[in-house]
């Protein structure tokens, strides 16, 4: 037996587990699988071919490329709720459920040591599995983002990738796994704990999406069409667009559309009352900053999450 071979309750954890463990790694081989097959493929067979004089379309290389790129990025971002099941149910609360935790305790095991064992293991998968995706996207995307037809569509700040293209997915699946241990020593229970634990870590997902483009502070540009962040190299994330009124107001094109108007009548010189357009943006620089801010405030829930687990085990079984 090596050092690497896991010992006392990890190996314990491992073998109830080694059906789960088995699937978790032939999912991530297909999927890393499909991303590479997928780019060798319109690598030889090209984005687009001719189709005439001044026709081209894509080839079916291209359109499994795109389908291959979207479906690795979705699965980046679904991990954490997958995570948080499992966490809830099979590793945790089904056991305290069925009574099994008694085994492991009389055998030398505090019941500290036994949820630190299953949230260390339940971790270092997760984590595993969160950047293997990660650095897998950002490599389809290399190589997409050089082709103007592969890169339509396929802005960084588009919520379907976001989370997954840097160290925020890391986050999500660390408070996954620690709110999951929660739900699970909370309630006992293990439908009831999935369905918690899912819940609660869908939930702060989407309050982040909601409140991401406010996390750090935007770049504000007033003027004519110049002022446009929009340029053949940039990317920008625009948080809010419209124009500047005769008075000093604001007006956004959303504004515009609700009152009725299309977005070109509140255009500066199509009306009297808007006279200059107004941009608050976050250029691509801006991701990293963003990112590394979204991941802080997660993993302190996450932590805060994981205290919490411990005191309640430790309460009701110290």
């Amino acid at each position: 037996m090596n050092s690497l071979t896991p010992r006392g309750p990890a190996w314990v954890a491992v073998r109830q587990h080694r059906p789960a463990l088995w699937t978790a790694l032939l999912l991530t081989v297909l999927t890393v699988g499909c991303v590479v097959a997928a780019r060798v493929w319109v690598g030889s067979a090209g984005v687009v071919v001719s189709c005439g004089k001044g026709c081209e379309m894509s080839t079916t290389a291209s359109g499994w490329f795109r389908w291959a790129e979207n479906y690795v990025g979705h699965a980046a971002v679904l991990l954490p709720l997958v995570v948080a099941a499992f966490t809830a149910g099979p590793l945790i609360a089904r056991e305290l459920e069925s009574g099994m935790y008694r085994l492991a305790w009389t055998q030398s095991v505090s019941p500290a040591r036994w949820l630190a064992v299953r949230l260390a293991g339940a971790a270092a998968v997760a984590t595993a599995g969160a950047v293997l995706l990660t650095v897998t996207l950002r490599w389809s995307r290399s190589y997409s983002q050089e082709d103007a037809f592969l890169s339509m569509a396929r802005s960084w700040s588009g919520r379907e990738v976001y989370p997954a293209l840097g160290a925020t997915v890391v986050g999500y699946v660390l408070l996954a796994v620690a709110v999951g241990a929660l739900a699970a020593v909370l309630l006992r229970r293990t439908l009831l704990a999935i369905a918690v634990g899912v819940a609660a870590t869908g939930g702060v997902s989407l309050f982040f999406a909601w409140v991401r483009p406010h996390l750090w502070p935007v770049v504000k540009a007033e003027g004519g069409a110049g002022t446009s962040p929009f340029t053949a190299s940039s990317e920008p994330w625009i948080v809010r667009e419209g124009v500047v009124l005769a008075d000093g107001g604001r007006m956004t094109y959303k504004q515009c559309l609700d009152m009725g108007f299309s977005k070109s009548p509140c255009d500066p010189g199509s009306t009297p009352t808007a006279v200059t357009r107004f941009y608050e943006y976050h250029p691509a620089s801006h991701f990293w900053p963003l990112q590394l801010v979204e991941t802080g405030i997660v993993l302190v829930l996450a932590a805060a999450c994981v205290f919490a687990a411990f005191k309640v085990l430790g309460r009701r079984h110290g």
